[in-house]
């Protein structure tokens, strides 16, 4: 026996050679081109793989079922999309002899249950699309047969769960868009989900409420108590500007008996003395009361401003409060609205 040898440059040509395209038969070249007349379009699935893929989705010309006819006789077909056309149920049984046939687009189209029952021949197909059309769940009664089926889409028909539940039971591999009871559990686990997140919230929220109120009650006990020092401090400044006001009189008073008694021919030097030693006396008065009040009224700028930032603390604090318990109240409303809507899903 020969050995087979390649050398290098061989190799890679033999690798590099691209696959060669199946040519379309005589009887696909004549389909092609009867599509395209008819309006629609028509190709080879890929280079290596001669099925033809078909659509008339996007068509400008009316595709009714008279324009099916064109496929009679065809035997190579992997796709047809018919979406959006004037196809009925008559038109569905001019595919059923499409035995290699994989996917059929049906959405939008007049199809009926009626047109189910030419689609269950289809052994081979794995995609069907009825969206938006009259399907039943009388119709999915058809598809039961279809083993390859790997996914449908029911979209706005008259499917309900009660239909899908027996078909999914018979192709358990089969995807159906919408699966009511899968949308209808994860909806229900969703809504259980969000209610008991909005609960644990409301707890969560409570404390946050229960420490801002009590917070807001301690600051504005605390701007109570700067508000009455300041009241207090004013009152001091007051009193002590009356004796600062009486030591003035009296200091006034003492001057003018001075000044009297030195007028006084008669008054003795003792009397004098005394008179002056009241007058000095008067005046040191006078001069400490006003030191006071100065002092005092000193008092009042850091008392205003500490009363002024309390009031403003007050304020702020009560408006977080409010606000904590205005968040904690819509939560409240929307855990008993998530919880009624888990208990109706649950009840479905």
């Amino acid at each position: 026996m020969k050995s087979l040898t390649l050398t290098l440059p061989a190799l890679i040509l033999f690798f590099a050679v691209p696959a060669v395209a199946n040519d379309p038969s005589d009887a696909d070249t004549a389909l092609i081109e009867a599509v395209q007349a008819a309006g629609g379009q028509a190709m080879q699935l890929a280079q290596n793989d001669g099925r033809l893929t078909i659509a008339f989705h996007l068509s400008d010309e009316d595709i009714t079922d008279a324009t099916l006819d064109l496929f009679k006789d065809a035997g190579n077909v992997y796709s047809i999309n018919l979406r959006g056309t004037k196809i009925t149920d008559a038109g569905v049984q001019k595919l059923a002899g499409l035995k290699s046939l994989t996917r059929l687009h049906l959405e939008k189209t007049e199809v009926t249950d009626g047109g189910l029952a030419h689609v269950a021949g289809l052994e081979n197909l794995e995609y069907l699309n009825v969206y938006g059309t009259k399907i039943t769940d009388a119709g999915l009664e058809h598809v039961k047969g279809l083993g390859n089926l790997k996914k449908l889409f029911v979209w706005q028909t008259g499917v309900t769960m009660e239909g899908e539940e027996p078909l999914k039971a018979v192709l358990p591999d089969l995807e159906i868009v919408p699966d009511f009871k899968r949308d209808q559990e994860r909806a229900l686990l969703s809504a259980q989900r969000s209610y008991e997140d909005a609960a644990r919230e409301v707890t969560e929220l409570a404390q946050k409420m229960q420490e801002s109120l009590a917070n807001a009650t301690k600051v504005a006990m605390d701007a109570q108590t700067a508000a009455a020092a300041l009241k207090a401090a004013e009152e001091n400044v007051a009193k002590a500007n009356e004796l600062v006001k009486n030591a003035d009189a009296t200091v006034a008073q003492t001057n003018a008996v001075v000044e009297k008694l030195k007028e006084d021919a008669s008054a003795t030097d003792e009397l004098k003395s005394a008179a002056q030693e009241s007058a000095t006396a008067a005046a040191k008065a006078a001069a400490a009361a006003k030191a006071s009040a100065e002092k005092l009224t000193a008092v009042i700028a850091e008392k205003k401003k500490a009363s002024e930032e309390a009031a403003k603390a007050a304020t702020d604090a009560k408006t977080a409060a409010d606000e904590a318990k205005k968040k904690f109240d819509d939560t409240v409303k929307k855990s008993v609205d998530l919880k009624k809507k888990f208990d109706e899903l649950n009840a479905a």
